[in-house]
């Protein structure tokens, strides 16, 4: 008798558990356990690490865009670079410039004719030319 009783409540328990779980998969849709922002790019991660020795470590944490070079695992916590600017990637940064087809090149820079090299060179080693005092 006393068995049928621990195999009637252990059933009950059983049960109780599965309906809650049910009720809260139910009504608690995708808010439990699960990011609901899958196409946003996360705030916080942690982008690398690296052992210095055996107890401390170099871990590069971002957040948002502005990266932080911390050192663990010693006596004590300590930032080691703040505020590391994370660049943009180049598509970001700048509109790309439309391409126009044109059937003439681009205009060029005339070099400078070779007397105002001569005089320009020579302008720059006179200062040099004088005796020192």
């Amino acid at each position: 008798m006393q068995i049928l009783w621990f195999l009637f409540a252990f059933i009950a328990v059983l049960a109780l558990i599965g309906l809650a779980a049910w009720l809260v998969r139910r009504f608690a849709g995708n808010r439990l356990g699960a990011n609901t922002n899958r196409g946003r790019m996360p705030r916080l991660a942690v982008i690398d690490a690296a052992a210095v020795d055996g107890r401390r470590r170099l871990v590069l944490v971002r957040r948002d865009n502005v990266e932080h070079l911390l050192m663990i695992g010693g006596p004590t916590d300590i930032v080691v670079e703040p505020n590391i600017v994370r660049a943009m990637a180049a598509r970001d940064q700048a509109p790309p410039r439309p391409v126009v087809a044109s059937a003439e090149p681009p205009p060029r820079v005339a070099p400078l004719p070779d007397t105002a090299w001569a005089e320009a060179e020579s302008a720059r080693t006179d200062i040099f030319d004088t005796p020192e005092p």
